[in-house]
């Protein structure tokens, strides 16, 4: 008898035919919905924010790899300085040897001014170029530039540009060279000033020393090429870039907790009118000889139990909406805002593993003032 009591004050169902029964099962019901949408939105915000981060850094990894080399005091690098990085790294990495110079680019009535990157051959470069190629291909005998350079010079695969290396008085050297493709980084100065080539179209342009070196293996803990040779990664090269990025984590943390935050409050409000609506069937159970703390524990049992059914029904939803998404992209973006043109998703199933004990941890403390503050003062 105690126990159908016990489960009959528990329940989310009521009598359909009796008012307050209504109303609790209707307050039931919203706070079980605000729950699952609070869940769905803290799923959206960390995979959004984490995809975004993911594309910027993946981005610049492409085409810079992890690491730089260069040599001090602004000096060049040579085939010497490959061969000695190359034998203490043994056959673990691969290392691009490149060469940049600013100059012109210019057709017809149109110029404007690029860095272009020499490297020795494309089929040794760390950089991913041909991942972001939208047209045409790379090859050793042709140059690749950036989509908003192809546009504001009005040039396209196939087209001829003339490249012109100028001083503070006069134009030094002239070539012209063939476009072989266009890339997009979405990267706003990557597409508007960079153009990749073989060292060999730019004879005229540059030297036959390196400016410096790039390479994806792990070379921060070597200290004998950090000795001989400043090692830079690519998140020191863009400092400015990353510390933005990590600006934005702050008020997302922030925000995330005070939607968990709501969300808790949520379930416990939701008992607290409960208990209220349920005074007499309280002392009943009082009568019956049932603790204060035992009825408490019930009532925390039915918070935990709503929780779970709101993170079942939340996840589900929001990973739904996640791979339909990242599948369909319906979301487009401006692409040299957020480096991407489409909604950037990092889906992370991991992610209910700690939001859920993050909110029973929540849950249990927050209770425990309700407890003190509310069951107490009803004297059940």
């Amino acid at each position: 008898m105690k126990l159908l009591i016990i489960k009959n004050f528990l329940s989310f169902n009521k009598d359909h035919n009796n008012r307050k029964s209504k109303l609790s099962l209707y307050l039931n019901n919203f706070s079980v919905f605000i729950t699952i949408l609070s869940i769905i939105f803290i799923v959206l915000i960390i995979s959004v924010n984490d995809g975004f981060k993911l594309v910027v850094n993946n981005s610049l990894i492409n085409f810079n790899a992890k690491y730089k080399i260069t040599n001090d005091y602004n000096q060049k690098l040579t085939d010497n300085d490959f061969d000695i990085i190359s034998s203490d790294l043994k056959d673990k990495a691969l290392i691009s040897k490149l060469s940049s110079r600013k100059l012109i680019v210019k057709n017809r009535n149109f110029s404007e001014p690029v860095n272009i990157i020499a490297f020795s051959d494309y089929n040794s470069l760390v950089s991913k170029i041909e991942d972001s190629l939208v047209s045409g291909t790379m090859s050793n005998d042709k140059i690749i530039i950036g989509q908003i350079l192809s546009e504001r010079l009005n040039v396209d695969v196939g087209s001829q540009l003339i490249v012109i290396d100028v001083d503070s008085s006069s134009v030094k050297e002239v070539d012209m060279i063939t476009v072989g493709g266009v890339f997009n980084t979405n990267i706003p100065d990557y597409d508007r000033y960079l153009v990749y080539g073989n060292r060999a179209l730019f004879r005229k342009f540059i030297d036959n020393d390196y400016d410096y070196f790039l390479t994806n293996y792990s070379i921060e803990n070597n200290k004998t090429i950090k000795s001989q040779y400043n090692v830079n990664s690519i998140y020191d090269l863009n400092r400015n870039l990353f510390n933005w990025l990590r600006s934005y984590d702050t008020p997302i943390k922030m925000l995330i907790i005070f939607i968990l935050i709501i969300c808790i409050f949520n379930i416990l409000q939701n008992n607290f009118l409960y208990i209220s609506s349920q005074r007499k069937n309280l002392y009943l159970l009082k009568t019956m000889g049932l603790s204060n703390l035992y009825i408490y524990l019930m009532i925390l049992l039915r918070s935990f139990f709503s929780l779970s059914i709101s993170c079942l029904f939340g996840f589900t939803i929001s990973y739904f909406i996640l791979i339909i998404e990242s599948n369909m992209n319906f979301i487009k973006l401006p692409k040299y805002v957020y480096f991407t043109n489409i909604l950037p998703v990092s889906i992370d199933y991991n992610l209910i593993f700690y939001i859920f004990p993050l909110m029973s941890i929540l849950l249990f403390i927050i209770s425990i003032f309700f407890y003190f503050n509310f069951i107490n003062r009803y004297e059940f």
